[in-house]
């Protein structure tokens, strides 16, 4: 649902959006129906594409029915020739990449929006560090994974140390607290560069200039139930970095800095089976049901023809 509704800003650049799913084209009609998505979606029921494009879903066996044959979840950023320039998938089927992760991979950089939760602070010698919350407007879901930007801005001639520093240094870091059912995952950070350091034998790896470090952050459903009957609920996330500056002839002394997000929680999008309850989460109205049913037959009869 919030592929549909960004998709306008993905066709403002140029971009079109289409789904490939393992469910066959009666549950995909039936989808389309409930849900008043406007973007193509195609049925690919014995994976064909999806093994091309190496997406196959690894961790569901064959004997797995009827969930053999689907894909990680994620997105190929494909050009007009055909050839895959951008590729990101997830192992966790509930982590869905939104619009903002495609727009930030067409234009080869990540960029806050107007409407999503940011905090800032400036040092006295230059540095800025900013962290915000990107993806989904600035709301958080069950389900769909955002990405928490820590950004560092660092004057010509000044770095911040990565791993590994010197006794006595302090490398950089960031550590994310947020309430139960509340989850961010390992660090995603771009390669240090050598700088030459007067009296040390080794060079220092450091960072300059603009830097970001990304982080990505889901809620689970332990939230989405905590919070389901709040009317207008949020959480904070806490943001605490910190960090040792130089230049290329001395070292300054450690800084520690916390920064909180507030960021609104909204449910999520799950499909209407019967038998589920959904917690954070609301059901589309569709028969999904019967669509699971065909799902088995057909991963019987896969199991049959193999046998």
């Amino acid at each position: 649902m919030e592929l549909h509704q960004g998709l306008h800003r993905l066709r403002d650049e140029g971009i079109e959006l289409y789904a490939i799913s393992y469910d066959d084209t009666e549950a995909i009609a039936d989808y389309v129906r409930a849900s008043g998505v406007e973007f193509t979606l195609l049925s690919d029921v014995e994976s064909r594409v999806i093994r091309r494009y190496g997406v196959l879903n690894t961790i569901v066996q064959p004997e797995d029915v009827p969930f053999y044959g689907i894909p990680f979840p994620g997105f190929c950023l494909v050009n007009e020739d055909g050839i895959i320039v951008d590729k990101l998938f997830n192992r966790h089927l509930a982590n869905r990449e939104g619009i903002e992760t495609i727009l930030d991979s067409f234009a080869g950089r990540i960029q806050p929006g107007d409407d999503e939760p940011i905090e800032s602070i400036a040092e006295d010698d230059g540095i800025r560090i900013t962290a915000f919350l990107r993806g989904g407007g600035g709301v958080l879901r069950v389900g769909p994974r955002r990405r928490l930007v820590v950004r560092f801005e660092m004057p010509d001639g000044l770095h911040v140390y990565g791993e590994p520093v010197p006794d006595g240094m302090v490398a950089t870091q960031i550590t994310v607290h947020g309430p139960d059912g509340f989850r961010s995952e390992p660090i995603e950070a771009p390669p240090t560069e050598a700088l030459d350091f007067p009296g040390l034998d080794q060079p220092l790896q450091v960072w300059g200039g603009v830097v970001d470090f990304v982080i990505p952050v889901y809620a689970n459903t332990d939230l989405g139930r905590a919070l389901a009957h709040e009317s207008d609920p949020s959480i904070d996330i806490e943001v605490a970095v910190r960090y040792q500056a130089c230049d290329d002839a001395q070292c300054f002394i450690p800084r520690t800095h916390t920064l909180t997000l507030t960021v609104p929680l909204q449910p999520g999008v799950k499909p209407g089976f019967s038998r589920m309850k959904y917690g954070g989460a609301t059901a589309i109205d569709m028969d999904s049901d019967s669509h699971l049913k065909r799902m088995v037959e057909r991963g019987a009869a896969r199991l049959a023809g193999d046998s």
